[in-house]
């Protein structure tokens, strides 16, 4: 009965967390490198994201899935300058330089902090 509770949950947090991914991919895909960072804010908001949250900084945004078995939960990171997008990055929770092999590729110029 317990590797039965096991094997549900793994298959439920997999599940859970590729439909995340789906939905971080759905907003790096509106998020063009040049276009304002602020309009992105207002058409994230407006697109389905009961699987993600978001973090707020002064010039970048920090989107996240819920936590998969072996750190890679991904993050998708949009970076700006005066408000304009300049990195759209998809990567994992324990290195900002690991990029998953099934994300898009990144778009922009990308400086880590």
């Amino acid at each position: 009965m317990l590797f039965l509770g096991l094997v549900f949950a793994f298959s439920y947090g997999f599940l859970f967390a590729n439909a995340a991914n789906a939905q971080l991919i759905a907003i790096y895909e509106v998020a063009e490198v040049g276009n304002s960072l602020s309009q992105l804010k207002e058409k994230a908001a407006q697109m389905p994201q009961s699987w993600i949250s978001a973090s707020h900084y002064q010039d970048e945004i920090i989107f996240s899935a819920p936590f998969k078995f072996g750190s890679t939960a991904w993050l998708l990171r949009i970076q700006s300058e005066k408000d304009k997008i300049t990195c759209v990055k998809i990567h994992t929770e324990d290195s900002i330089n690991y990029h998953p092999q099934t994300a898009p590729p990144d778009k922009g110029k990308c400086n880590h902090h």
